[in-house]
């Protein structure tokens, strides 16, 4: 099916989801308006159309349609991780695998239009693959890149809230195997994490031998030693470790236990 678009024509399979395709036709349109009231130009080369403009003797490209393409899960000349970005004709931004969820390539594509999109533009907010269309002055002017805490397993809360009792969480999860239920937990970061889980789902494998990402064979550790269980996250369909000993309120076959911590 062809669809046309601000950037050209895109041409997809049959089976590509309608809201997915509508979502990116928005997002589309919302970069051909970015484009009338910024300093990007269009450029074409062949079939290609890139959003183009000069920073600092720096050039970057932009290329809304191939991030369509990437967003119906159709083949781009840019890897599937990354946003279509060039600076000085090379891949410049890399998108972040841990993001949930993870915003549409076309809708990130406008927000940089926006971000770059007027001469004063904000240098906190440049991804730091894109730094080089800074001035040295600009550069001078950000916070040092401080690295992650190191992670230090097992580590008790800090928090001061009030958690059911870890013995309680694993009795009830044993006593009711394959049911979708609701927990919220502390994660160790801190912050209060609601999800909608699914245990018994992780040994429905073929075979009934599940696999070592599920159930911890072959891993480097033991997810109980540290207080976690792997479930299934059921809303984004991946696997997620709950933190056990740091349960603030749990909703299982019907019945909710909470603490006076639990965040509604």
């Amino acid at each position: 099916m062809n669809h046309e678009t601000p950037f050209g024509m895109l041409t997809t399979v049959s089976q590509v989801d309608s809201k997915k395709m509508k979502a990116v036709q928005r997002a589309l349109r919302w970069c051909e308006t970015i484009l009338e009231s910024t300093i990007w130009t269009r450029s074409k080369e062949g079939s290609s159309i890139s959003l183009q403009q000069t920073i600092n003797r720096q050039l970057v490209e932009i290329f809304p349609l191939e991030g369509a393409l990437m967003d119906l899960g159709m083949k781009s000349r840019f890897p599937t991780n990354h946003l279509p970005i060039l600076l000085n004709r090379s891949n410049a931004c890399v998108r972040t695998l841990q993001h949930q969820p993870r915003p549409l390539h076309t809708d990130m594509i406008a927000s940089m239009l926006m971000l770059l999109g007027v001469p004063d533009f904000n240098p906190l907010a440049v991804p730091r693959t894109m730094h080089k269309i800074l001035t040295a002055e600009q550069r001078a002017s950000l916070p040092p890149h401080t690295r992650r805490e190191a992670y230090v397993a097992g580590r008790p809360s800090t928090s001061g809230r009030d958690f059911l009792p870890e013995l309680t969480i694993m009795d009830l999860l044993n006593q009711h195997p394959n049911v979708i239920f609701s927990i919220q937990f502390e994660m160790r970061n801190g912050e209060l994490r609601n999800m909608n889980a699914q245990e018994g789902a992780l040994m429905q494998e073929e075979g009934g031998e599940g696999t070592p990402r599920t159930t911890g064979t072959g891993m480097s550790y033991d997810p109980a030693d540290y207080h976690l269980k792997t479930v299934l996250d059921v809303e984004r369909g991946q696997y997620r470790c709950i933190a056990t000993d740091r349960v603030t309120k749990i909703t299982i076959v019907g019945k909710t236990y909470r603490t006076t911590s639990a965040q509604d």
